[in-house]
């Protein structure tokens, strides 16, 4: 009797969508700290546009790579800028939503299941003769049983330790956002179509007689309508997050075959829009993609792989000969996610023959058949199987993309996985439905304190990319970033070695060739420096950002009209470059042009208006034009920005001075002292405003 209460408590869906939330608040706890890694620098910290909001107010702006989820990032700056609190609470809050919708999917999907069997079992038994009952042989279980398995479903989707790869990884919203437009769309799909079978029976929703699900329904009323059209809205929405929204389609046909119509004569009568409708979402998804990648629309039935991000560096056959052993790994890690890395850099294979690839592929093949064996019987299994390949099919195929190997690219197969384990282990356990739970909570608790204990490894950036060096010692990208996470806590020693590291790993990784010019700029070796960013420029001449560290250095070794070239080279690779935008000015006003310096700061500030070395520099020029009145303007609004500025405190002291308000300048003077006592300058000001009051302390 206790069973059953706690097993009626547990099948409530509130109580379901209750717990699914706290789950993912639990063990995401300790992840809003994490700052951002990997390409976050690229995605969030350093991209101008997601700064201003008007950037998005075109329809234009929407015809970009992945605009909807670049526009999320964007209005979280506008709440809370740079601090990676916000945009890991938007991360959790997505998988959270998630998660319950994956709940909802595992509903739908284990109710309508149980249909199919009652009825092929019952046209059996009317030929024969037989008058048994026909659920006794059915692989289906009750409601409640529907419901506990679905809330198992979910959990496991939100406890996975692989999910933290796209939610505590801030960048990869990309994955998780498209997933939930992505699973709202598939859910409006099967509303849909469930009001079809309805109306066409004549009979409430779930009270279908199972004689009647399998016909065709002519009725087309207003809601099914709205239903139809909120799924190709939301599904155009996951197209907007990320490009594997393309499988929607092959997901649709999946939900329709499993869920609605398994008859040769029901698909028959498919076929007559089915074919146009394929054609023109092929025409529309491949257009898309053309016009935000910038290519020509007659060039793609020549290359399809717009729909990744396609690199060069391998062919189609060797990338899909690599998948077939990835794809064994992906399964090892949904079972056992036990050495996890944020960067495998898994080598591509040569060809079929190279390593084990043929048993891989042999495991691909009896994993698909395993799909297609347990169709009638144990028809929630296959549908898993076939959800994990259509949803891994645009990553893991003959689109070759620049790394094999990436853990988010599981977070929508992940639901396949949790429906064919709970499926599984509920079938196996068949009568014995306390067994099956058991066994079920302790994998989701398994998997919620591995995700806990992955989260720790992502809060330090030294910590993260550490582990990655420990477990791929020929990935000279995690040599690279741990290089950057040491630079950033001063330790350019370790950070210049770990540079060297990497581009003994690949000789022509130009950005440890940038970031160790860099370092040996700030430690004086200039000619060293520029040997190293000579060779990042020439190994990666459109590269905004080694233009710009280039022309930095001529900058220091006095090489103004160079460095004015360079700086002048990356605004025109990325017209909204704030920091070249800044160092040309620098340059100019050095060379005289105060005017010009002035135009080109202006700029700067206007695409970087929280950056306080840009306020300072627009205010150092204005003073050297002397307007003073503007540039105590800027001077405040640096000071405002960052009031540990030392700098910006001591412009302002003689901007004061010359108007005659000595106290006040003496003030900031003191400050500034106070924050560098080297700082010479604010030491000649403290004097200066001292003796224009006559003496060398406050008057009483």
């Amino acid at each position: 009797m206790k069973f059953k209460s706690l097993e009626k408590g547990l099948a409530n869906p509130w109580f379901a969508l209750i717990l699914i939330a706290a789950t993912v608040l639990l063990i995401y706890s300790n992840a809003y700290d994490g700052p951002f890694v990997f390409d976050g620098k690229i995605q969030i910290e350093d991209k101008e546009k997601i700064r201003d909001l008007k950037n998005y107010s075109s329809l234009k702006s929407f015809f970009s790579l992945r605009p909807l989820t670049e526009f999320s990032f964007a209005v979280n700056y506008q709440m809370g800028k740079l601090n990676p609190f916000g945009y890991h609470l938007v991360n959790i809050l997505i998988h959270t939503a998630n998660g319950i919708l994956a709940y909802l999917m595992a509903l739908c999907v284990f109710g309508r299941l149980s249909f199919f069997p009652v009825q092929r079992q019952t046209i059996a038994i009317n030929r024969n003769g037989h008058g048994c009952d026909a659920r006794r042989k059915q692989r289906g279980f009750s409601s409640i049983s529907n419901h506990l398995m679905a809330l198992l479903v979910a959990l496991i989707f939100v406890a996975h330790p692989i999910q933290t790869q796209s939610v505590t990884y801030i960048v990869q919203r990309y994955t998780s956002m498209a997933a939930m437009f992505y699973l709202v769309s598939v859910l409006f799909y099967i509303k849909a179509r469930k009001l079809q079978v309805d109306a066409n029976s004549g009979v409430k929703a779930g009270n279908i007689s199972p004689q009647l699900i399998e016909k065709p329904s002519a009725l087309f009323d207003f809601r099914v309508f709205i239903s139809f059209f909120f799924f190709l809205f939301f599904g155009v929405l996951a197209m907007l997050c990320k490009e594997n929204a393309a499988t929607l389609f092959g997901v649709v046909l999946l939900v329709e075959y499993f869920l609605f119509d398994r008859t040769w004569a029901g698909w028959r009568g498919k076929l007559i829009w089915l074919v146009p409708i394929t054609c023109l979402l092929v025409f529309l998804i491949l257009y898309f993609f053309a016009s935000t990648r910038g290519l020509r629309f007659g060039n793609l039935l020549e290359d399809v792989s717009i729909l990744t991000r396609e690199t060069r560096t391998v062919d189609r056959f060797s990338y899909l000969c690599t998948q077939f052993t990835v794809f064994v790994l992906y399964v090892r890690l949904l079972f056992f996610p036990v050495g996890q890395n944020i960067d495998y850099m898994f080598p591509f294979k040569t060809g079929f023959f190279d390593g084990f690839t043929p048993l891989a592929f042999l495991f691909m093949l009896v994993l698909l058949g395993f799909g297609f064996w347990n169709i009638r019987k144990r028809s929630a299994i296959s549908f898993g199987v076939f959800w994990f390949f259509i949803t891994l099919s645009i990553e893991s195929s003959i689109f070759p993309i620049s790394d094999a190997m990436f853990e988010h690219r599981l977070y929508l197969p992940m639901f396949g996985f949790a429906v064919l384990l709970v499926y599984g282990v509920f079938d196996l356990f068949r009568g014995r439905k306390v067994w099956a739970m058991t066994i079920l909570t302790v994998v989701v608790l398994a998997f919620g304190i591995g995700t806990f204990l992955r989260n720790r490894v992502w809060q330090d950036p030294l910590t993260l990319w550490s582990d990655v060096v420990l477990k791929s010692s020929h990935n000279h990208r995690a040599y690279y970033n741990l290089g950057n996470a040491l630079q950033v806590r001063g330790r350019l020693d370790d950070a210049l070695s770990h540079y060297e590291k990497a581009i003994e790993l690949k000789p022509n990784f130009s950005v440890a060739h940038d970031n160790l010019g860099l370092i040996l700029m700030k430690k004086g070796r200039l000619s060293d420096a520029s040997e190293h960013m000579e060779k990042a420029v020439r190994i990666k001449p459109r590269d905004a950002d080694i233009q710009n560290n280039f022309g930095q250095l001529l900058l220091k070794q006095g090489h103004l009209e160079e460095a004015s070239s360079y700086f002048h080279q990356a605004i025109k690779l990325k017209p909204d470059y704030a920091k070249a935008q800044n160092n040309l000015g620098i340059t100019l006003a050095q060379q005289g042009k105060l005017k010009d310096a002035l135009k080109h700061l202006k700029k700067a500030a206007r695409l970087d208006p929280e950056n306080s070395e840009i306020q300072n520099n627009l205010g150092q020029v204005l003073m050297l034009r002397e307007n003073y009145q503007q540039a105590s303007k800027y001077f405040e609004a640096a000071i405002r920005l960052n009031p540990d500025f030392a700098q910006a405190q001591t412009n302002l002291g003689f901007i004061l001075l010359k108007q005659g308000k000595s106290d006040e300048a003496a003030q900031h003077f003191m400050k500034a002292l106070k924050l560098n006592p080297e700082l010479s300058r604010a030491r000649q000001g403290l004097k200066q405003a001292f003796e224009t009051k006559g003496g060398w302390g406050p008057r009483k």
